[in-house]
């Protein structure tokens, strides 16, 4: 069973709906149609039943059957089983961007939430799709710190599930680089899960 965000929850991120936490608007905009529940927590790294569950009730959300994407995860599965962890919990693996490390702005070689937020925002442009733009938009309107650095690896996550986790671990050593060091430890439990699965054989 798929997530898909409903004309309401759609509705709801344009208006940033005040009923919505901030861990409740970006479960909706990951809902897009390619994720389970199970790969929702994956991507969001914690325990979101409470928030998926109330979302569905209150119509923000549905879900759909869609028997390609067994087919799709069967075939990803035999043809890549370096990935099949990844491909088991609903990533999908399209061509990284091949610009988007050299298109990195060189100034950033300070610590600063300024220089992460200039950084990921360019990486989500590179994708160009309506996910990585909602993405923008909450990392944009971010309501303090937290929630920023929350949107930062939440941001990550949809980074490797567009592109797979050896570009997606690039794009978050670079994010180690640039973001303050009190917010580390987020990026680099993140980054820890995916070296895990790059070096599976």
């Amino acid at each position: 069973m798929q997530l898909i965000k409903t004309d309401k929850g759609r509705e709801a991120l344009r208006s940033r709906d005040p009923d919505l936490t901030p861990i409740e608007r970006q479960i909706v905009i990951l809902a897009n149609g390619t994720h389970s529940r199970v790969s929702i927590q994956q991507l969001m790294a914690r325990d979101v039943g409470s928030e998926l569950h109330r979302l569905l009730q209150l119509g923000y959300l549905e879900e759909r059957v869609d028997a390609r994407h067994g087919a799709h995860v069967a075939a990803q599965h035999q043809a890549s089983p370096a990935s099949a962890a990844a491909v088991a919990s609903g990533f999908t693996y399209p061509a990284a961007p091949q610009k988007a490390l050299a298109q990195s702005p060189q100034q950033l070689t300070r610590r600063s939430l300024a220089g992460t937020k200039m950084y990921i925002v360019d990486m989500l442009q590179l994708l160009r799709d309506m996910d990585a733009s909602a993405m923008a938009v909450s990392l944009h309107s971010s309501q303090g710190e937290q929630e920023f650095i929350q949107n930062v690896a939440t941001a990550a996550r949809l980074i490797v599930a567009k592109c797979g986790p050896s570009y997606g671990l690039r794009v978050v050593t670079k994010l180690s680089e640039i973001v303050p060091e009190v917010h580390l430890a987020v990026l680099q439990t993140l980054a820890s899960d995916l070296e895990a699965v790059t070096a599976m054989p």
